[in-house]
């Protein structure tokens, strides 16, 4: 399988090809096709769709119809849509080279097969297929660095003045300079012979196979006990041999390894791995500036996120990250917040997506989906210099970095398995193995970060993106190079977590109250065997959302992150409970000293415990569970063929405490602090905990009705006295007081009562 860079050569006859093609025609090429990777991949001969390779999924990309072949309306038949299909898979491919041509940027080759080919710009998994490449396309084959040193490459790539001077990298290269990935990689294939040559031998005499073991059993039943020991004897001196080739093994595997990482780190010095755009141009900051070097990543759907929640941006208008930052003051001021500074952005912290895509409040989506088109989760560099704005990718395959680029503190230690006692070999294998990966997974770590340093110090060094004064290094101190060891945002906890939050907002809910949903909700009913798949009018058992006995609510549903007001709050009959500490026997909790803990139950299961018994009363309390509906039409019923109501059915439909956020007691400072502070405090919706990336949207839907609700509150509260809205948290304070007195809704007589209460502090 090849792999290397592309250039145009003929892709407008590539086009017309396509077009030419008809339903039919693109089902044989599609055929074609899957003969030519099943003969290039004869490993992956199975058709399940978990096991598709890259060239499988990119085909079916070009050649399947989008949504399947079903034909709805009947009119619109697969052969109809076919042209539409073909149109729009050749706008993808002049978008792909358009952004390379416009960015500076290289088209590779995920795969070059004579009969096809997968090429990318930094996300292969959402690569284009090309059928015939070769006739389109010029393909340059990636260079190969298994047959050069070190030593070799760093002498071809930089000048001697270069290579030898105070500025000639990062990462040491000394020691095994002369050694090259190929001479390793003989070295690791003799070992696994070697390997390989043990095992047959020991299985050989686990098996009694051996001419010295079957000549002791042919002899006598007696001399089995001496069978067995020599045979332990012989097990273990092959194990021990064994154990010297696994850790032989390993030694040549981490320096081949290290060799990669070494000839990557010259080639990111030298300024080959990546290529920076030019996104603003302008003038420059003097080189006296010291650089800023930002520790957190950027990760853009958190940032997207918090500055559609806090500002309004015309997201419709805007296709790529790219030109975010080229056009608006406020993504420059984010990203690159200072006159000379560099910043890593990745796409998203975890790559999770928990519930269901709400287009309508992710309305910067079209930047997400097509930065991971163009880029995937490789990291990208942002370079700033003044007015001038530079961006480039790393290689997602060697940079992995996950959260701070300035990492000093690596934890690369690994437990010796001779300190520990294992019951069974495969158990100490399986022990020295996570070890194994936990090693590679710090080494990496550390190495990600050498390879960006290396390439910042190239960049400085061979280039005059950021000039700095000679000598000066980013793995030296400097007083022309500063670290920012924090977010742009200072840490506030003042108060707390947006759990806690939440919990004083949700303390009190009453009719009227305008309550935000965190999930889509449709009733729960049974669904065993024989049972219906929905719940039906005539199942009152199943009316867990409804009230009553008629379930008026299997037909109804509410909508994820959506206002509705509570139309009821209903409380059952109070319930007698008792307090309890009990004591816990120090052996069990493993401690010196037993320890107290607390439970509740119901009053008449309480039995008062004797004296001096490890149980003990504390109080006693009554408890009311509270039931929070709001109204919400019926789906329109099939019975009526069409026929509309004349007035809209609606049902009761009940919300968990769990379910929804009040916001009748929520305000801007709250919101902005949680936004800008992204305190979640271990925040949960459906049992699951939320990262910030989703939590956004609904801390955006919730600023934009508190910021509209909070300027009818300050016309009213201004008209009595101007100078209390001067203070940029009075809707804290106005929070506070509406907590305190009870007030849910702010009118001119209550706007009187809290100007006052400002008044005689």
């Amino acid at each position: 399988m090849s792999q290397g860079t592309v250039k145009i050569k003929n892709m407008n006859a590539y086009y017309e090809w396509l077009r030419g093609l008809s339903f039919h025609d693109g089902e044989r090429a599609n055929s074609r096709m899957k003969e030519a990777i099943k003969a290039h991949h004869p490993e992956k001969l199975t058709t399940a769709r978990h096991s598709l390779i890259l060239a499988e999924k990119r085909a079916n990309h070009l050649f399947y119809l989008d949504g399947g072949w079903a034909s709805y309306p009947e009119t619109e038949t697969p052969e109809y849509k076919w042209p539409q299909h073909i149109a729009k898979r050749i706008k993808e491919y002049e978008q792909l080279f358009s952004f390379a041509e416009s960015f500076g940027q290289e088209v590779l080759a995920a795969e070059w097969q004579e009969e096809y080919a997968v090429i990318y710009i930094g996300n292969p998994q959402a690569g284009l297929f090309v059928v015939e490449p070769g006739k389109y396309l010029e393909f340059l084959p990636a260079r190969s660095y298994d047959d050069i040193s070190p030593a070799e490459l760093k002498a071809q790539l930089l000048p001697a003045s270069q290579a030898d001077g105070t500025t000639a990298g990062v990462i040491s290269v000394d020691g095994n300079m002369t050694t090259t990935t190929n001479q390793a990689k003989n070295q690791l294939a003799q070992a696994e012979k070697e390997l390989q040559t043990l095992e047959r031998e020991m299985e050989a005499i686990r098996r009694e196979k051996t001419g010295e073991l079957a000549a002791m059993k042919a002899e006598i039943e007696a001399m089995e006990a001496k069978m067995e020991a020599r045979k332990e004897e012989l097990m273990a001196v092959l194990q021990q041999k064994m154990d010297e080739m696994e850790a032989q093994k390993e030694k040549l595997e981490d320096q081949i390894y290290l060799l990669d990482s070494q000839i990557f780190a010259i080639r990111c010095y030298a300024g080959e791995t990546v290529r920076f755009a030019a996104i603003r141009t302008g003038k420059p900051a003097p080189v006296t500036e010291p650089v800023v070097v930002h520790q957190k990543l950027r990760f853009l759907d958190e940032e997207l996120g918090k500055l559609a929640s806090l500002y309004t941006i015309q997201w419709e208008d805007l296709h790529l990250f790219e030109e975010f930052l080229k056009h608006s003051p406020i993504a420059l001021d984010t990203f690159a917040p200072n006159q000379r500074c560099i910043v890593l952005v990745r796409l998203s912290r975890t790559g999770k997506e928990l519930g269901r895509d709400n287009s309508e409040h992710g309305t910067y989506q079209n930047l997400l989906k097509a930065y991971d088109y163009y880029h995937g989760r490789t990291i990208g560099i942002l370079i700033r210099n003044g007015e001038n704005l530079y961006l480039g990718w790393t290689d997602d395959n060697y940079v992995k970095i996950d959260d701070d680029f300035v990492n000093n503190v690596v934890d690369v230690t690994v437990d010796a398995p001779t300190e520990r006692v294992f019951m069974f070999e495969s158990e100490k294998k399986h022990y020295r193995e996570q070890q194994r990966t936990k090693k590679k997974k710090a080494m990496s770590d550390v190495l990600s970060r050498l390879f960006v340093a290396n390439i910042l110090q190239g960049i400085v060094d061979h280039s005059d993106l950021l000039p700095l004064p000679e000598g000066v290094r980013f793995d030296q101190d400097s007083p022309y190079i500063r670290y920012a060891l924090a977010d742009t945002w200072l840490d506030d906890g003042r108060f707390g977590d947006f759990t806690e939050i939440i919990e004083r907002c949700n303390a009190s809910v009453t009719a009227g109250d305008m309550l935000l949903t965190v999930q889509k909700l449709v009733p729960e009913h049974e669904r065993n065997w024989g049972s219906n798949s929905w719940a039906g009018p005539n199942r009152p058992w199943d009316n867990s959302r409804g009230r009553g006995e008629a379930n008026r609510t299997h037909d109804c549903s509410v909508s994820d992150c959506s206002l509705y007001p509570a139309n009821l709050v209903e409380y059952d009959e109070p319930i007698k409970m008792v307090r309890y500490r009990f004591k816990v026997p120090s052996f069990i909790i493993g401690s010196d000293e037993d320890e107290w803990r607390y439970g509740e139950m119901q009053e008449c299961f309480w039995n008062e415990p004797e004296e001096n018994k490890n149980k003990e009363f504390v109080l006693a309390f009554e408890t009311r569970k509270r039931h929070v509906y709001v109204s919400v039409e019926k789906e329109e019923n099939w019975r009526r063929c069409g026929m509309p109501y004349e007035r809209q059915p609606r049902s009761n439909f009940e919300l968990y405490d769990d379910e929804y956020i009040n916001l009748t007691y929520m305000n801007s400072v709250w919101l902005g602090w949680v936004i800008t502070q992204k305190k979640l405090g271990g925040w949960r919706i459906g049992g699951k905990e939320v990262d910030y990336a989703y939590a956004i949207k609904y801390l955006k839907t919730a600023m934009d009705f508190i910021r509209e609700r909070e300027e009818e509150e300050k016309s009213l509260i201004t008209a009595i006295d101007p100078t209390v809205c001067e203070d940029a948290e009075w809707p804290l304070k106005l929070s506070e007081w509406k907590l305190k007195k009870g007030v849910r809704v702010i009118t001119a007589y209550q706007a009187k009562r809290f100007v006052k209460t400002i008044d005689d502090r």
